[in-house]
């Protein structure tokens, strides 16, 4: 049941990406908003390419449209200088975030907000300016921390290795020494963040305690199913979700499998740029009859797999975390998962199963491993779908909301003082 056991706010939001149609970044916005007007009077500031749809969603339910009031303001873009040099992303959405700040002063006059809170775009490199209103600043929840395992770089492709090696570097110094997130971090009444290791570093590099927060989460009264046995004998249906990209690291699953001693199925859901590459490692492995690479379908289509699967595995080597995680949690599904990145935080012995990280030998071979003690032992498993859909409960929006308004209270209170 909703904890409606706070005070009404008035909250500014700044939520560059903010989309109710979408997942990732505008998703995490959308959602986040969303849920926080269900308890304040908020505002939220949105980049303008967001306006069509946000409108279109918002104008068929008049409930949103009385508890939050949206302020669209464009970005400038130049997509050849991002092409010749992606990072020049950063100028551009760095001056949208001066332009957020005029705005918001003058909004400010007008409404005198209670608190600001800072959501997307959640990487913490570009903190925006909002913490200068001089109002309680939240911040989160924060996400780029994670840094991708160098030993893990040569399941990336030649290209997302360079890219991923450059990002540690740069992201080692960032959290060290950047001016912006420092300044943002001094300033901030409370942070949030989706992994233990961001908490560590908050306090080791900026010197401010950090609530762990994860990015994502489900609605209190989803719907859950009731898991599929596994018959010994039969193959073990595995399912894989993602975009197909160098960061999702497939080639680490598809390389355990010929180690496995168990009948299994891989089930690959989704497409993108490395799909004919891992299609083509597949080939090679000799899997083709192990492996249904399922493409892009419908939600349904795809649920329809994942409800029909005895085991979900993650093999993201840079994530904070994915909404996948709990939609594999709402089907019973174990998962097996890198101990890295939020999955560390959100997986636990009772729902799944977390590879330590020493060498990508390792990693492969700990897969096939645990993908063949689940095969054979299905107690064991049907206790981890178990665990699984009680693991939902500690991830849904009104838990986050029970703990957003006491970060919002705690926050006055400090002002107050």
């Amino acid at each position: 049941m909703e904890n409606t056991e706070h005070r009404k706010l008035k909250v500014l939001l700044c939520c560059y990406a903010c989309d109710p149609g979408y997942g990732s970044e505008p998703g995490m916005g959308w959602n986040f908003a969303y849920h926080i007007s269900r308890h304040h009077d908020v505002h939220v500031l949105v980049e303008s390419k967001f306006k069509e749809k946000i409108m279109s969603y918002v104008q068929q339910r008049p409930e949103i449209e009385r508890s939050i009031t949206f302020h669209f303001l464009p970005k400038f873009r130049h997509r050849t200088l991002r092409k010749i040099w992606p990072p020049s992303y950063y100028w551009f959405y760095r001056a949208w975030h001066k332009r957020a700040y005029n705005y918001a002063k003058e909004l400010d006059n007008k409404e005198n907000f209670d608190l600001v809170h800072q959501i997307t775009i959640s990487g913490y490199r570009e903190p925006g300016m909002l913490w200068k209103l001089g109002k309680p600043f939240i911040w989160g929840p924060l996400g780029g921390f994670t840094d991708t395992p160098w030993c893990l770089l040569s399941s990336l492709g030649w290209k997302g290795a360079l890219h991923f090696a450059i990002r540690n570097v740069a992201n080692q110094l960032q959290k060290r020494f950047g001016k912006a997130c420092r300044a943002a971090a001094a300033h901030s009444a409370t942070i949030l963040t989706s992994t233990t290791k961001a908490v560590r570093e908050i306090r080791e590099y900026w010197n401010k305690d950090a609530v762990l927060m994860n990015e994502v989460g489900l609605e209190t009264h989803h719907t859950q199913y009731s898991p599929q046995p596994h018959e010994k004998g039969t193959a073990l249906r595995i399912c894989w979700a993602g975009e197909h990209i160098p960061r999702k690291a497939l080639d680490l699953l598809l390389h355990a499998l010929p180690l496995c001693k168990e009948r299994v199925e891989l089930h690959v859901l989704s497409k993108g740029p490395r799909m004919e590459a891992w299609k083509k490692l597949t080939h090679k492995l000799k899997l083709d009859d192990v492996v249904t690479f399922h493409g892009f379908i419908p939600r349904e289509d795809a649920f329809r797999i994942m409800g029909t699967s005895h085991v979900f595995c993650i093999t993201s080597v840079r994530e904070d975390t994915s909404t996948v995680v709990f939609e594999a949690f709402r089907y019973g599904l174990p998962i097996i998962a890198m101990d890295h990145c939020g999955f560390s935080t959100v997986i636990d012995e009772s729902c799944g199963i977390k590879i330590p990280i020493n060498s990508r030998q390792q990693v492969i071979e700990d897969y096939a491993r645990h993908i063949d003690y689940i095969a054979t032992h299905e107690e064991e498993r049907q206790a981890l779908s178990k665990g699984a859909l009680e693991r939902c409960q500690h991830f849904t929006w009104d838990a986050k909301m029970n703990t957003i308004n006491k970060i919002y209270e705690k926050a006055l209170s400090h002002k107050m003082q």
